[in-house]
């Protein structure tokens, strides 16, 4: 369950995936963690940086969770095991053509990766491009997450959208497995966060476009629910090879300026960790 909501205000996670990507991400996240936009990060651990990366991550007990985010849609390295293009990946999941040994051998490396590095369990888990809940993933990982953390297992991250800011695109990533998702996680007592707001297609090209996120951001703000995870991609650079360079830098100049502070507060949004949110469930039916 999720706590409810306190004094007034709706309390969010404000979260940036692929924390590790490439120095522009970490740089970039880190600034956004010490000025309080952020209170997550998902953490690449396939990424050459991630090791190094990790050293410069808040202690534990700092005002932000540190998660693992699960990849197999993006090859780091030639030969990189268990890594299919997203196509391929959505059709043999949703066809049982995923070998779930090949699955359930990346998980358990990229948990092992995560804890050498942090010294520690995740606080929570997502996917890159949102692989997390794709069948034949999301069993694999469910499992690996009861055997290894029983009893205090971390928090995962749903991909539902609330109604009010569902566009296309938010719609079709929430129809890839997310009810499956919550119904297994919550089967097995493992929290689950309850919205996910930030979706949009990445168009950051022109100046309408920049203005186009802003508008996003409001509406999300004004619409998105207790418990929301907002996601986001902030870098201070990105390179010109990254398809999503530019929104990377709008978002991360977006996040750190002082319109955004403010528009939280006008909004009545808290930001907080998940760990605080998402309270434990204990297993039963969903």
């Amino acid at each position: 369950m999720t706590l409810p909501a306190a004094g007034g205000l709706r309390r969010w996670v404000s979260c940036a995936d692929d924390f590790a990507i490439d120095r522009g991400a970490i740089d970039g996240i880190l600034e956004l963690i010490a000025r309080g936009r952020l209170t997550a990060t998902s953490c690449l651990v396939d990424a050459p940086a991630w090791p190094a990366a990790a050293r410069q991550l808040p202690a534990a007990g700092a005002a932000v969770d540190i998660g693992l985010h699960l990849n197999l849609t993006q090859a780091f390295r030639r030969g990189a095991p268990a890594v299919w293009p997203l196509g391929e990946l959505i059709v043999r999941s949703a066809t049982g053509l995923l070998p779930r040994a090949a699955v359930r051998a990346a998980i358990r490396r990229q948990l092992d990766a995560f804890e050498d590095a942090v010294g520690r369990r995740p606080d929570y888990i997502d996917g890159h491009q949102h692989v997390h809940q794709f069948a034949g993933v999301r069993h694999s990982l469910i499992d690996e997450l009861q055997q290894r953390y029983a009893g205090a297992p971390p928090w995962l991250r749903s991909t539902r959208p609330p109604a009010p800011v569902a566009n296309g695109k938010a719609r079709g990533i929430c129809l890839l497995g997310d009810k499956g998702l919550r119904t297994g996680a919550r089967a097995a007592g493992i929290p689950v966060s309850d919205y996910l707001v930030g979706v949009y297609d990445f168009a950051a090209r022109t100046a309408p476009a920049q203005a186009a996120y802003r508008q996003r951001l409001q509406s999300w703000l004004q619409h998105g629910p207790q418990g929301s995870v907002f996601m986001c991609h902030p870098a201070q650079e990105a390179p010109a090879t990254d398809p999503i360079a530019l929104a990377r830098i709008m978002e991360y100049r977006t996040l750190a300026s002082d319109t955004f502070g403010a528009a939280l507060q006008r909004a009545g949004v808290a930001l907080v960790t998940g760990t605080q949110l998402f309270a434990p469930l204990r297993a039963g039916p969903s």
